[in-house]
């Protein structure tokens, strides 16, 4: 890994090293200081990147193509790129080389690599939420409804300010509507507050702990997800797992995102259609309810234990075991 902050994807990995630990497994994390996780417990090791050669490993996994050289080097009986987002840099290098076995965490993942590379990727890897950190909590009835999303607008595939348009063309037709952002600093990035102003009203959360995640969440009525070119959306099934109804696009939510059964999936990254799904739940709180009870109930079938399951089975598969 680059590192353990709390962005890139980092999740994933401390999660599953907790979980393939708990198993009685080894499980190991390379990063070039060495770095242990300050946000979020890690129960495995960590090392030095330039260290990666003094230990034998049945499995070396790798989501970060600029680290591949290091995985090329290090000592294993299997190596995998656990492919994350769309269009990575040097995507079709990585997926024609032929140096690993491809795994995916999403099924719109899965797809694409088969259509584009006619490569069977391991599915196993699909999914994650934590359910004791991400859970229900009980919201009363109000008349405002407060929608709630990720607030990192210098990351235009996220889709944060196609979300914020569609709130502020909600307000101006007369809705009680606010709106609810969160995200984490960066080492070095400006306060994303500082100037920041909607054209409504909002809360912005920033570099909430872990365990206050599920409040957060659970002040909203509504979660909103505009990503493109997603693999798995962490913010979208972490909504769910809370019980909120979710409004969002198919990129990183197809797998647990049945249109009208437990999300409301629109056609497209436009506003119009965002502010559309969201003024049906204004107006159906019942429906809002029912969506979200059934979006708790689907990604129960993707928490990192599970996930860590199917990955154990291939993995001893692939090494022989």
């Amino acid at each position: 890994m680059p590192h353990l902050l709390v962005f890139g994807g980092v999740r994933r990995y401390l999660e599953l090293g907790n979980c393939f630990t708990g198993r009685g497994h080894e499980f190991s994390m390379y990063t070039p200081l060495g770095a242990d996780s300050t946000w979020l417990p890690f129960r495995g090791a960590v090392r030095r990147l330039d260290s990666l050669g003094q230990y034998e490993h049945d499995v070396l996994l790798c989501g970060s193509p600029e680290l591949l050289d290091h995985i090329d080097r290090g000592p294993a009986k299997v190596r995998i790129f656990y492919h994350q987002l769309e269009g990575v840099e040097g995507e079709k290098q990585i997926m024609r080389s032929g140096k690993y076995r491809i795994m995916v965490n999403s099924s719109g993942l899965a797809r694409r690599v088969r259509k584009r590379y006619g490569i069977t990727p391991l599915e196993e890897g699909i999914g994650g939420v934590n359910p004791d950190l991400f859970h229900p909590i009980e919201r009363g009835d109000r008349g405002t409804l407060r929608v709630i999303c990720y607030g990192r607008t210098s990351k235009p595939r996220k889709g944060t300010r196609l979300v914020i348009q569609a709130v502020r063309s909600l307000r101006r037709k007369g809705y009680a509507i606010e709106l609810d952002l969160f995200d984490t600093l960066n080492p070095g990035a400006p306060d994303p507050r500082i100037g920041f102003d909607p054209g409504l009203p909002f809360r912005f959360y920033l570099d909430l702990p872990q365990e206050r995640m599920a409040a957060m969440y659970g002040a909203a009525d509504v979660f909103v997800s505009a990503e493109h070119r997603a693999g798995w959306s962490n913010t979208a099934a972490e909504a769910a797992a809370c019980g909120l109804p979710v409004v969002c696009t198919r990129s990183g939510t197809e797998d647990f995102a049945l249109n009208g059964v437990t999300a409301l999936v629109v056609p497209a990254r436009i506003p119009f259609f965002i502010a559309s799904a969201v003024e049906r739940l204004y107006r159906n709180r019942e429906l809002g309810r029912t969506l979200g009870a059934a979006a708790r109930e689907r990604v129960l079938d993707f928490t990192w234990d599970k996930v860590c399951a199917r990955m154990e089975r291939v993995f001893l598969e692939l090494v022989g075991a």
